[in-house]
This record gives structure tokens, C-alpha cells and sequence, in this order.
């Protein structure tokens, strides 16, 4: 399974408070955050040989450093591990991380503590890789089930998904995963760019362009759920400009009760709308249910997952039918493993996964698992759209590419694998020199 790990402890593990400042209405505002701040819990675990693993989380800013905090309370389960015993039995780790004696209260499974235990698997995958030299996803296709299934925990899910069953899902496919992988990497990944809700409509156009003349991709999400009159107007620019030579998804961010998301619906359904993205309170199984069932004849699709906190309730939205396509996030549940079990669940049911991205890192991370999911699972490179924004991809090491349309997989060993030393010095607060201008009087 893992070949050069066998004698490695980790040793050392630190944390940093990565943040990026943006302009209010700017990169990433939405209905519900009109100002947002990209941020990263920086997590480097060093072994007994020097190498390092890097592992982040993701918050928009107030409150990275409550989850930096419960970090640093969860090395004690961490320092002095042997790395293979974590990696190749992961489930019993998981458990460990997930329940920190008196902190998991603040939870359970969900919130800062489990969001820094996701940080650190995170790490602890990233390393992995990197001593066996290959990116993660390629390391978690060459997988054998049955170890695929010893890093996953089901104790919450298993009365919809048992490990038998999962071991049969990647069964299925196992040996023909080659052939596939080879398809997957020449075709590479579709993606969508996503706009932000303080740009005007003719702003809107010219970015549109500008980025479907750079990268080729013709998927766009317009963040909505302020102004329908607004969000009409912005639609009706882009259809005025583009046609139906772009994919149009819309995303309002949890701003809507029930009954007004499918009001709001219907008022956007002429611009040909694909799907509507949490448009409602992230975790109402119920309210997406009813959503879904009255869009369902305008042919708009219901998704969310981004800010789903755990696998047992992802597995309540898919089992379900509240959502057409499910979101998983890189950093918002318990690492990888946590996310194999999510894509695991939704191939059962036959939902499709549409990773979530766009926020500082998540562009780096959630190739890996579109990646996984189209090989592993025979999915296929066209099953799942995945997000790509790269706002702040250049700051790390192994940036996220997209070419003629295509999102391209990683070839770098690792999973994050890392900022750059220049990012990782300026934009670390509240010292770094991004923040100088804040420190002025």
C-alpha cells in the first residue's frame, strides 16, 4: 500500500494564519458575505527524515484563528505517530481526530475542531504522496478496495452504505482503472469560473470574456439573491452577449427561505438556468427536498455540500433526493477519506459530484478528488464539473491549470504541496507585509 513510509514518525507539526486581503463587493462576495477575507490555517507536519507535509482548512477570514487554535490542540494525537500505522488504517485515526476528549462537545463533527482535524489529514495525506511520490490522487487510484476501505469510517452511514458495499463499488471497476486513468489525464477535468455578486452587468460580460478567451471554459456561476431585478439584469447581459455558447449556474449562498427560493426560480428560469446552488439553509435536507421537487419541471437542478459539515449528513442529502448534484469541499470535512466515503455514497445513489472551489487552496485541492472519483469510481472525466476560480492560485507552489476548458491534473507529488515562501511570509497575519497598510494608523 504505502511502500516508502515504513519506519517514519512524525515529529514536529506547526500552524500559520494565512490571509488574503480583498476589497469589499470584490473576489468572493456574495448574498450572504459581501466581504470576504480568503484564509488559511497553514498546517506543516515534519517527520523523522525532514520531509513535509502541508495541509490547510479554509475560512473567510474572522475565526481562522480559532481553528489555527484547535490545530494546536490536536498535535498531541499527532507528534510521535508512526505515519504508516495512520495512513494505512485510517478510520481508526479518523476517529481519533474527530474526537477530541472535551472539545468535540463544541460539535460534534462539525465546526472549528473538526474543520482543524480536516486540516491536519489534510497534512498527513499530503505527506503520504510526497514520500511516495506521487500526487494523491494517482496514490489513491493505485489502491487496492480493500484499502481504499480501510482508510474510510462508516460508522454513521453504514444503514446506506456498508464497507462491503463500497469494497464492490471500487471492485467493480478495479481492473480496468488503468485504462481509464490513461483516458482521464488526456481529456483532463471540465470546470466552471465563478463571478462575484458586487459586479455590474457589463463588468460581468467583459470578465466573462476575457476569461472564456483565456481559458476556454464556457461554464459560468453568477452569484445571485439580493436584487432579482439585479440578477435579471446580469442574466440578460450575458445571454445578450454570449447566446447559448455558455453554461449558465446561479448561486445565492443560503439567503432564501423555501418558498422564496422557488419564487426567485421561476423569476430566472427564461436565461436558461442549469442549477441553483444553496438555496437554503445548508443544512435543511427538507427545504432542499421541497426546492427540488418544484423546480424539478423548470429543469433546474438543486446542489449543495460546500458547507455540509460531515459524510452521515452529505449521506442524508444524496440518500434522500433533496439534491441533484452534491458538492464536496477539500476542507470542510475530514480530509480525503472523508471525501472518498462522500463520493462513494453519491455513486450508490447516482448523484453526480461538483466539487467545491474557488476559495484560496481549494482550486489546488479538489482536482485530486475529481480525479479519484472519475477513475476510481468510473465516473468519468465528464460526469462532474468542478469549480475553478484560481484567485489565488499563484501563491502556491503547485498552482491549478486550465487549458482549452479543460482543468488539468496534477503532476506534482503531494496533495496541496504547498505556498510559496514569499506567500507564506507576506500574507501571514497579522505580521506579514500584505498587512502593513491594515497596521497603519
Amino acid at each position: 500500500m504505502f511502500t516508502n513510509i515504513k519506519d517514519t514518525i512524525l515529529v514536529e507539526c506547526s500552524v500559520s494564519d494565512i490571509r488574503f486581503p480583498f476589497p469589499a463587493l470584490g473576489p468572493g462576495s456574495d448574498a450572504n458575505n459581501a466581504h470576504t477575507t480568503y484564509s488559511n490555517p497553514y498546517v506543516v507536519i515534519t517527520d523523522s527524515d525532514g520531509h513535509k507535509g502541508v495541509g490547510i482548512g479554509f475560512t473567510l477570514g474572522l475565526g481562522n484563528d480559532h481553528v489555527c487554535r484547535a490545530i494546536q490542540e490536536l498535535f498531541p494525537l499527532i507528534e510521535g505517530c508512526r505515519l504508516a500505522d495512520v495512513v494505512s488504517d485510517f478510520r481508526v485515526f479518523w476517529r481519533r481526530l474527530a474526537n477530541p476528549p472535551q472539545r468535540r462537545w463544541l460539535g460534534p463533527y462539525s465546526g472549528s475542531c473538526y474543520m482543524a482535524a480536516g486540516a491536519l489529514a489534510n497534512a498527513i495525506f499530503d505527506l503520504a504522496a510526497k514520500r511516495e511520490g506521487l500526487p494523491l490522487w494517482k496514490l489513491l487510484v493505485s489502491l487496492t478496495p480493500e484499502e481504499t476501505v480501510r482508510l474510510i469510517d462508516f460508522r454513521y452511514v453504514e444503514h446506506l452504505l456498508t464497507p462491503h458495499e463500497a469494497e464492490a463499488i471500487l471492485a467493480d471497476s478495479f481492473d480496468s482503472r488503468h485504462e481509464r486513468m490513461l483516458a482521464v489525464e488526456a481529456a483532463c477535468l471540465p470546470c466552471y469560473f465563478t463571478t462575484w455578486i458586487g459586479t455590474d452587468p457589463a463588468s460581468l460580460t467583459r470578465q466573462i470574456g476575457e476569461t472564456l478567451s483565456a481559458t476556454g471554459i464556457r461554464h459560468y456561476k453568477i452569484k445571485v439573491g439580493v436584487d432579482q431585478a439585479a440578477d435579471r439584469a446580469k442574466l440578460a447581459a450575458i445571454r445578450a452577449e454570449f447566446g447559448n455558447s455558455v453554461t449558465l449556474y446561479v448561486d445565492a449562498n443560503q439567503v432564501w427561505s423555501p418558498p422564496q427560493a422557488v419564487e426567485w426560480m421561476r423569476g430566472l428560469a427564461d436565461y436558461g438556468v442549469t442549477w441553483i446552488e444553496e438555496p437554503t439553509a445548508p443544512d435543511s435536507v427538507d427545504g432542499h427536498r421541497y426546492i427540488r421537487e418544484r423546480l424539478r419541471p423548470l429543469g433546474i437542478d438543486v446542489v449543495t455540500g460546500e458547507n455540509c459539515p460531515n459524510s452521515h449528513l452529505a449521506a442524508h442529502f444524496i440518500a434522500s433526493g433533496a439534491v441533484d448534484r452534491f458538492q464536496i469541499d477539500a476542507c470542510r470535512v475530514l480530509g480525503p477519506a472523508e471525501n472518498m466515503l462522500i463520493m462513494l455514497i453519491a455513486k450508490k445513489y447516482g448523484i453526480p459530484i461538483c466539487p467545491h472551489a474557488g476559495g484560496s487552496g481549494l482550486d489546488e485541492l479538489v482536482p485530486h478528488l475529481s480525479a479519484w472519483n472519475a477513475i476510481a469510481l468510473a465516473a468519468g472525466s465528464d460526469s462532474a464539473i468542478t469549480e475553478h476560480v484560481a484567485l489565488c492560485s499563484s501563491h502556491f507552489a503547485s498552482p491549478s491549470r486550465v487549458i482549452a476548458g479543460r482543468l488539468q491534473l496534477p503532476v506534482e507529488p503531494g496533495y496541496i504541496v504547498g505556498m510559496t515562501d514569499e506567500a507564506a511570509a507576506r500574507f501571514c497575519y497579522p505580521d506579514g507585509s500584505a498587512w502593513a497598510s491594515e497596521r497603519s494608523p
